[in-house]
């Protein structure tokens, strides 16, 4: 008796583990150094038989770029140093194919088998074992095929890897609008004049039932009870030809938390083809998720499983998520007639004052280059400097899995732009169509995570001479927003900026949103105290400053004969040196050009950091009127000489320190309508204190400390400030001294704020100048005029401070100006 229960229990387990193996859904990924690929011209892959024997070849790694790989194969010389990229535009003239030769698992075996391809770069023929699969065109969307009649099951006495899976990838575009909405706009006012290529995320075989998974929605709702509902929505594929009976199990759970599970469940008939099953989970004391300075971190995970009528796996599949509500609210000061669209983040009911910096990602434009180190430190690094939003503007393509999964742990709230850009968008409707079709797959791929809470249709796509044209590119993104809305309830903004002069011809308000850039394309016409207080919005979505990463950063990438006095290389890299010394003279009274290489480098970047300094905490203190600030950048995708606070080696910039202090959650700031003050004049300023926290601080105090151009203390003084209160803006004190020292000369006021327990909770500090504001103005003009006068010579482009490169006569090396 004994031994038949024995018998029996054991039975039952073997059963219970068969099906739980059944239940994981199985998932072979291709990716890593297997690969091998080689190029051809046009149409001769084929033709030589590429798709169906392997050629002569490399080997190389999937995910990555094909310049990458050819730089590590000897192919190429490095596109990040010099001008190389100009010696490799060949290879955007060649069809690049990629070959991987496999075995199927057998635990594969009976069941539907898809090859799933998360993202190609850009336009794609797929072939498996000599078949044509299929094409596609789009580096955003996902696309898999079924092979599972193709496929080759490796069985007892067969040689391995028996399948053949060949990938054509067609010559790169060249005509940005051709591909509007379905790649990133690859070149511009900074990046390389290459076009990247690639199979730049993972390729997978992926085994399920006859029913899949396409796709999971969560869309969490906070009920003033205090409790919340999530709001759960299954896509499922049904791949036969009849209708099928499945159970749709729901679990939820914390993630990175314990917490209680919540479940539900659904019977369902789907039929053939795509349907959308929903429910809805109560949860009774949710955990929510924050921005870092509002709160933690909580996520959840959804656990979606799906079982055919006779109990069979089908499929599964499991998405984190956090509990939280994002509600855009109208910004309190402004009229109808001045503003109409709503610019305060409601977060969970608190205000979420947007701290920005652009994210110029991906790290590397060659994304073969690129580490989850990379990624992982870039985060760190914007969460150090005090950013508590990234703004993904549509110059750039929106990020990989992980990029959002460390936004949400680290409690960064992302500004997400969606593909089309400001070049001239052709009036196709089947282009149109596609690119609105990948705008949605870039939605649903990234809606359920915590960390979005804006998306936006384009970036400065009203920047246009033709009225017709801006008209119809307004009329695209507004119908995008239309098409967007259908997925998701986040917030919609259809363009920034929405109150340049071009969008004003289109009847859009004043006072909406700007990209104030005057310091850089306006350089030489005023002193930053005269431009950014004028410039008067709800929002800042980009505000823009240029300096040169650190010298061992450029010495990775300028060769060491052009690295000073600077070489054709640096106007390759972007470098607009008018704008750099003109600044060094803005900011510290010389220009550095007859300094040396370090000296010049360490100016520009301090310049940045206070214009920077200047604008945000300026911009702040209007709160809440102004309820989001975004500078320009963080960071971007290649060795340059351009607007990056961390370089594209991860060094950061001495600005980056500047962005540290002025995005302070609580911030103690001085104001002051002047830089440069006459020897003994009495400087005039005024005491704010910004708290973007919901807590208030008690009987504060703010000790200050005025210090010589040898930064000797000469005067302190003590404020008494009192209570900050929670979520607010408020000017305090006076400050009033004689400037100290002679003309030339420089003095520092530093200012720290300690509590009533004196902690210190807040410190600020800042560079001014002993001199003639108005003389240092009329020389700084002249920087001006001089750079117009050059551009009107010789254009635009960053190369047009090498006469050489124009005239044979000439030396290829920097031509400064010169101000007596």
């Amino acid at each position: 008796m004994l031994n038949k229960q024995l018998l029996l229990a054991l039975l039952v387990l073997l059963v219970q583990s068969a099906f739980a193996q059944t239940n994981e859904k199985l998932v072979f990924d291709l990716s890593g150094p297997m690969w091998r690929a080689e190029g051809t011209l046009p149409g001769r892959g084929v033709e030589l038989e590429f798709h169906k024997h392997l050629p002569d070849n490399f080997r190389t790694s999937v995910p990555g770029d094909v310049f990458t790989d050819l730089w590590r194969m000897g192919r190429i010389e490095d596109v990040n140093v010099g001008t190389n990229g100009q010696k490799a535009k060949w290879v955007n003239e060649y069809e690049w194919w990629y070959f991987r030769q496999f075995d199927v698992p057998k635990n594969m075996e009976g069941k539907q088998i898809r090859v799933l391809f998360e993202g190609v770069d850009y336009a794609c023929d797929v072939y498996l074992n000599g078949t044509f699969l299929g094409s596609h065109a789009g580096m955003f969307s996902h696309f898999s095929f079924d092979i599972s009649k193709l496929v080759k099951l490796t069985s007892k006495g067969e040689s391995r890897d028996n399948n053949y899976l060949a990938v054509r990838l067609a010559p790169a575009p060249r005509n940005v609008s051709h591909v509007n909405g379905k790649k990133y706009r690859w070149h511009g006012d900074y990046n390389q004049n290459v076009v990247p290529t690639g199979i730049w995320q993972p390729i997978k075989l992926v085994a399920t039932g006859i029913t899949r998974i396409a796709d999971v929605y969560t869309r969490p709702e906070l009920r003033e009870n205090g409790a919340a509902v999530v709001h759960v929505e299954v896509e499922l594929i049904n791949d036969s030809k009849s209708k099928q009976k499945v159970s749709i199990d729901v679990n939820l759970a914390g993630k990175n938390f314990k917490s209680k599970s919540y479940s539900a469940k659904i019977d369902k008939a789907v039929k053939p083809g795509s349907t959308i099953l929903k429910t809805s989970i109560e949860v009774a004391d949710p955990k929510l998720w924050w921005p870092w300075d509002l709160g933690d971190q909580n996520l959840y995970n959804a656990d979606v499983l799906v079982t055919a009528a006779d109990g069979q796996f089908q499929d599964a599949e499991t998405v984190t998520f956090g509990i939280r509500e994002v509600k855009m609210a109208m910004n309190p000061g402004w009229t109808k007639e001045e503003v109409e669209w709503p610019w305060t983040v409601m977060i969970n009911g608190k205000r979420h004052f947007v701290r920005s910096g652009t994210w110029g990602g991906p790290p590397d434009m060659f994304t073969g280059r690129t580490t989850e180190h990379t990624y992982r430190e870039l985060i760190r690094l914007a969460k150090e400097a005090n950013i508590n939003n990234l703004r993904i503007f549509t110059w750039h393509p929106p990020e990989i899995p992980l990029f959002y999964q460390l936004c949400n742990e680290a409690g960064i709230t992302v500004w997400q732009d969606i593909v089309p850009m400001n070049n001239p968008i052709l009036r196709n409707d089947s282009l149109k169509q596609a690119a609105f079709a990948e705008a949605v797959a870039i939605l649903k791929q990234r809606r359920n995570h915590p960390c979005n809470i804006i998306i936006e249709g384009s970036e400065e796509t009203l920047y246009l001479p033709s009225q017709s044209q801006r008209k119809y590119q307004w009329d695209f993104v507004v119908e995008l927003g239309d098409t967007l809305k259908k997925y998701t309830d986040l917030h919609y903004i259809p363009t920034s900026p929405l109150s340049s002069n071009h969008a004003q011809f289109l009847g859009l308000k004043k006072h909406e949103s700007a990209h104030p850039h005057g310091v850089h394309y306006g350089v030489g016409r005023f002193f930053m105290e005269d431009y950014y207080p004028k410039q008067n919005y709800a929002a800042i979505p980009e505000l823009a400053v240029t300096s040169c990463p650190d010298v061992e950063s450029i010495k990775k990438f300028i060769p060491e004969d052009e690295l000073w006095p600077p070489g054709p290389s640096w106007g390759y890299r972007w470098a607009d040196l008018d704008v750099l010394q003109a600044h060094n003279f803005e900011v510290f009274g010389e220009d550095f050009t007859d300094k040396s290489l370090e000296e010049f480098v360490e100016a520009t970047q301090i310049a940045q950091g206070t214009y920077f300094q200047y604008a945000l905490e300026h911009y702040r203190t209007r709160k809440p009127k102004m309820s989001a600030i975004c500078f320009c950048h963080f960071i971007l995708n290649s060795p340059d000489f351009k607007w990056a606070t961390v370089d594209y080696y991860l060094q950061p910039k001495e600005s980056h320190y500047f962005i540290q202090k002025a995005y302070q959650p609580l911030l103690i700031t001085l104001q002051y309508e002047k830089r440069r003050w006459l020897p003994g004049e009495e400087f005039k300023g005024k005491i704010w204190v910004v708290n973007d926290f919901m807590k208030d601080f008690k009987s504060c105090k703010a000790q200050i400390k005025i210090l010589d151009t040898n930064k000797k203390v000469i005067k302190k003084e003590t404020i008494k400030l009192g209570d900050i209160a929670k979520d607010s803006s408020k000017e305090f004190a006076d400050l009033n001294f004689k400037a100290p020292g002679k003309r030339g000369d420089k003095f520092y006021v530093e200012i720290t704020m300690i509590d009533k327990s004196g902690v210190k909770v807040s410190a600020n500090d800042y560079m001014l100048l002993v001199d003639d504001q108005q003389a240092a103005l009329e020389t700084y003009k002249k920087y001006g005029v001089a750079s117009r006068e050059r551009m009107k010579k010789y254009g635009r482009n960053t190369n047009r401070y090498f006469p050489g490169l124009f005239d044979n006569t000439k030396s290829t090396k920097v031509e400064w100006i010169k101000i007596k």
